[in-house]
């Protein structure tokens, strides 16, 4: 396999534009492409491991930021016909338009009027528990981001203590004298595995954090928004 990999990574190099006629490098030897250098010198654990992740990293922070903000959780156009019906008295048609509407909003605003019957304090607490259970699935969504953003750097520390084994093994192998050659495949490990956990872990946890934000302000957002919508009902003391 290694073979195979260092194989694609010379046919990619030499694919690369301005790649006819070798690159020099300042010892006369061919200069090592980016791809040779991120990619092909990471060895197995780079392709099979760190760069699956990278994607998997990707694709959750994009569809997380899609998916939660204020025009998906809290759309004003919902607030606005919740207002408009109930301030009609319209009581049904709002529950009906709730139910088929698939926003944070609706659902905790029909948690609580289902309760109406009950009283306002039982329409409060109803709203408050979906709150709740809503603002928890959204964070154990976003936990992935916590998981890898913790683990990529440990699978690099992997990478680099095993490149390092590597490099020892050469020193043994070649009697206590080895060419800077003969460590460059074990160091070259060690640090391209290194990067590839950072360069995972860093935007993992940024976008942790910034989500694990935007969940507690949002939600903060719609409880007041819930509360406010209340007030124009009059369920039973």
């Amino acid at each position: 396999m290694s073979a195979a990999v260092t194989a694609l990574g010379g046919w990619w190099a030499a694919a690369a534009p301005g790649a006819e006629g070798a690159t020099v490098g300042a010892a006369g030897q061919p200069a090592i492409s980016g791809f040779q250098k991120f990619f092909v010198a990471g060895g197995w654990l780079v392709w099979l491991v760190l760069i699956p992740m990278s994607l998997l990293t990707v694709s959750l922070i994009i569809q997380y930021f899609l998916v939660i903000r204020r025009s998906k959780l809290l759309p004003a156009a919902v607030e606005k016909k919740s207002q408009r019906l109930l301030e009609e008295s319209q009581f049904q048609k709002t529950l009906d338009f709730l139910r088929q509407e698939g926003s944070m909003l609706s659902r905790t605003l029909f948690a609580g009027m289902v309760e109406s019957k009950n009283g306002r304090l039982a329409m409060e607490n109803s709203m408050a528990e979906m709150m709740e259970q809503e603002t928890t699935i959204l964070l154990r969504k976003i936990e992935w981001l916590n998981i890898l953003g913790n683990v990529a750097p440990m699978v690099g520390l992997f990478g680099t203590v095993w490149g390092m084994i590597d490099a020892f093994n050469q020193i043994v192998m070649k009697g206590g004298q080895p060419e800077p050659a003969d460590l460059a495949g074990g160091i070259s490990v060690a640090l391209v595995t290194t990067w590839w956990g950072l360069i995972i872990a860093i935007p993992a946890l940024a976008a942790y954090g910034s989500l694990k934000n935007r969940i507690d302000s949002l939600a903060a957002e719609i409880a007041v928004s819930a509360e406010n919508l209340l007030h124009h009902m009059h369920p039973n003391p």
